[in-house]
């Protein structure tokens, strides 16, 4: 019964291994964005969080990201201040975008994770593709400002943000 017992451990311990924690290098992380119709393009830096990934075994991966907002540089002072301020971001009251991975998938050679994002306490589903390559999660996808309330157009498809993640790990 001892044997059954520690054997049954061990191959509970191996199995909760295989996820490998990664430590994410904040300083070198960078989200870039290009908000198509107002012809804006920027970067956020700093991203920080969690990262489980196991590409041999999906359930088992796990993704949180912080990204804070008062990083947001697109070369020009005046707007990066305008974006921080109440009418868009309202840093002060909300600082980060977080994005929260529910499932993992791997198609065409592509990871693609959906989870929630959350922007102005405002939490929408959203789909984030990504690679795995030489230490770099290099990830993509789009959002739309109108569904997290800022800069709201008149037609969705003006609201659209495109989006490239880079995190390195440690």
């Amino acid at each position: 019964m001892k044997k059954i017992i520690l054997s049954l451990f061990c191959l509970l311990t191996i199995s909760t291994l295989k996820a490998q924690e990664y430590s994410i290098n904040s300083e070198k992380s960078i989200v870039e964005f290009n908000y198509v119709s107002e012809d804006a393009v920027g970067t956020i830096n700093g991203v920080k969080g969690t990262i489980k990934f196991d590409p041999s075994d999906l359930s088992k991966s796990y993704f949180e990201g912080r990204a804070n907002i008062s990083t947001i540089n697109t070369g020009n002072k005046t707007r990066d201040a305008h974006l921080n301020a109440p009418d868009y971001f309202d840093t002060e009251k909300y600082p980060e975008i977080i994005f929260k991975s529910e499932s993992l998938s791997l198609v065409n050679e592509e990871y693609v994770m959906k989870g929630k994002m959350t922007i102005k306490d405002i939490s929408n589903d959203e789909e984030i593709t990504f690679k795995f390559d030489k230490g770099v999660f290099l990830g993509k996808c789009v959002v739309y400002s109108n569904d997290y309330k800022i800069k709201t157009q008149k037609n969705r498809d003006d609201s659209k943000i495109l989006i490239k993640i880079s995190v390195p790990i440690l």
